[in-house]
């Protein structure tokens, strides 16, 4: 006869049902030996009762030792996991009211990103608070320590420096190629094909000059903001709890839903595992109640690898370009020697071979990137669907409340969590629902945040505005050579390079992302076997590289060989009005992905 399940709320309340079994099922030297059993059974379900009456019970084995009929074990394991359960009764408790004073710390984001993220890493030394007392928080970092830390490091750069560094880097471009075009700066004379036209006008190193503004900028852009007491200011619990003074570091750790109450934003680096980790759920909920969904930012953390890495293969693709009209002019003459067609010929060959560079050292390694982003959000949907936090992943719990290192008892963190939910039952149950705590607030990952989620990163491509500030930066600073033959040129021909330069930068810049992304996700993915793994990015590596060089082409033929002004008014036509449909239906899912 199978043992009766008592439910408790819908839900099996194991306290009960742990309590009335008689038959352990391990057995040491030919008896049962109910500690491992206990242990084994309580590691995951002790939580989803109130865990009153196996608390109870544990009390008295601890004073009296275990029942001789049962177990002939020392119970040990089961007595540990007792003071674990009783851990609560000692005072120790989630808080969400205001925080203390001496706890309310903010770091600039300068030192977060100091050292390249050393921060950011899971293992470091520890530390006293860093940080300075500060009555609001600008961003609230959330994140899975799990995860890599240069991962993590690429994204902040994305979220808070691409911005500055992509303005700074195409000021630069422009302020040098009219000092250029004025003869402030030495410049070089070169010909420009418009309309199948030769023209001979001056050139520069606009692109160059911006290529290092934008590294530069990238890299240290909080830094030098702090120097003028302006960067950013963030809470990442490393830094901003004292990892020294243990008392001081509880206090911070169970009062972390009031750093959350006094955090202007949320970013959230998504990683695959960060939806397992129970703390990432608590900081989760403690800012859904707020209703403040409008201040998030979500940033999957392989998006930043991938980006990084094509908008650097499109600098070194342009900048292959530019010594390659360098070589030409040393081996076959100068521009002056040579006519029209001449011109044009060399332009398409060194074109077609600062391509090809791009798909050896360029395109590979995006798609690489671009397959391996493709392959985590896969598992976004699944994630996000069958989300349980009785599920989800916590310290405490996964080394059997045993300090892996010190070997002192860990209380259990996911009871404090489940509690505080608890109080927080108006904020996740309407007046219509009957869930309990725990089951509103997993509906409401599924029903409501999941939605959001998916509309925000669950795509195959980056927002428009964050391929601005990144792929679109080498054909802006690029273009600016333009500048010089513009003022020279006036008239059509002007126009004519101008819309060249726009088609470049706002056309070819984010397709090309787009477009290497997107192919990267399609079809299926085998990453088991290292042959069909390569074999495939570089099938992937050529679709992508063929539809780019599509593209390419139609903006350069109709301004090169085509005399009609028309021509290049029609191809601009067809690739800008996809482009536009593509990403405004993007903005129109996400502007309305928001939380109820």
């Amino acid at each position: 006869m199978p043992e009766t399940v008592v439910l408790q709320n819908g839900e099996p309340n194991v306290d009960k049902w742990a309590t009335r079994v008689r038959t352990p099922v391990v057995v040491q030297n030919g008896e049962p030996n109910v500690d491992k059993w206990w242990a084994t059974r309580l590691r995951t379900r002790t939580t989803k009762g109130d865990s009153f009456e196996l608390a109870s019970y544990v009390q008295n084995l601890a004073e009296s030792g275990p029942d001789p009929a049962r177990s002939f074990g020392n119970s040990c394991e089961l007595q540990t996991w007792g003071r674990a359960i009783l851990g609560e009764s000692e005072g120790r408790c989630l808080t969400s009211g205001p925080l203390a004073a001496d706890l309310r710390c903010a770091v600039g984001l300068d030192k977060v990103l100091h050292h390249f993220g050393r921060e950011l890493r899971r293992n470091g030394t520890k530390s006293g608070c860093r940080g300075t007392q500060a009555e609001r928080i600008g961003t609230f970092i959330s994140h899975d320590w799990g995860s890599r830390g240069s991962l993590k490091f690429m994204s902040l750069l994305l979220i808070f420096n691409s911005g500055a560094a992509a303005v700074i880097a195409v000021s630069v471009s422009v302020t040098v190629a009219l000092m250029q075009a004025y003869d402030v700066m030495p410049s070089k004379s070169s010909k420009r094909l418009v309309g199948g036209m030769v023209y001979i006008t001056r050139s520069g190193e606009a692109s160059l000059c911006g290529l290092v503004a934008y590294l530069f900028i990238l890299c240290f852009w909080q830094r030098i903001l702090s120097l003028c007491g302006r960067s950013a200011s963030v809470f990442l619990d490393k830094l901003c709890i004292n990892q020294e003074n243990e008392e001081q570091k509880e206090r911070a750790i169970l009062g972390l839903a009031g750093f959350l109450d006094i955090s202007d934003r949320l970013i959230i680096l998504w990683s695959p595992s960060y939806f397992d980790r129970l703390w990432c759920a608590y900081e989760l909920a403690s800012w859904l109640r707020l209703s403040r969904m409008k201040d998030t930012t979500l940033m999957p953390i392989h998006l930043a690898p991938a980006l990084l890495a094509i908008t650097f293969s499109m600098w070194s693709s342009i900048i292959i370009f530019i010594y390659a009209i360098t070589i030409r002019s040393y081996f076959l003459g100068k521009d002056t020697q040579r006519s029209g067609s001449d011109v044009l010929h060399f332009d398409m060959v060194t074109g077609v071979a600062a391509f090809m560079c791009a798909v050896v050292g360029g395109i590979i390694l995006p798609t690489h990137l671009s397959r391996r982003l493709a392959n985590s959000l896969r598992l976004l949907p699944q994630q996000l669907e069958s989300f349980s936090i009785r599920e989800a992943n916590c310290f405490c719990c996964s080394h059997d409340h045993v300090h892996p290192e010190t070997k002192k008892d860990l209380p259990c963190d996911r009871r404090l969590i489940y509690k505080m939910l608890l109080q927080w039952q108006q904020d996740f149950t309407g007046s219509g629902e009957s869930f309990t705590t725990l089951e509103a607030f997993d509906f409401r990952i599924r029903q409501k945040l999941k939605p959001w989620v998916l509309r925000t990163i669950g795509g195959a491509h980056a927002p428009f505005r964050l391929l601005l500030a990144t792929i679109s930066v080498p054909f802006l600073c690029s273009t600016m050579d333009f500048l010089p033959a513009m003022i020279q040129l006036g008239g059509v021909p002007a126009f004519r390079l101008g819309l060249d330069a726009a088609l470049q930068s706002f056309v070819l810049g984010p397709c090309a992302a787009t477009v290497i992304m997107m192919i990267s996700a399609a079809g299926f993915d085998c990453k088991d076997h290292v042959g069909c793994d390569l074999l495939l990015t570089l099938l992937k590596s050529t679709a992508s590289l063929i539809v780019l060089a599509v593209i390419w082409t139609t903006i350069n033929i109709p301004r090169t060989m085509l005399e009609h002004v028309g021509w290049q008014l029609a191809a601009g036509a067809v690739l800008v009005v996809p482009t536009i449909a593509i990403f405004c239906c993007s903005c129109r899912r996400r502007a309305v992905g928001g939380i109820e």
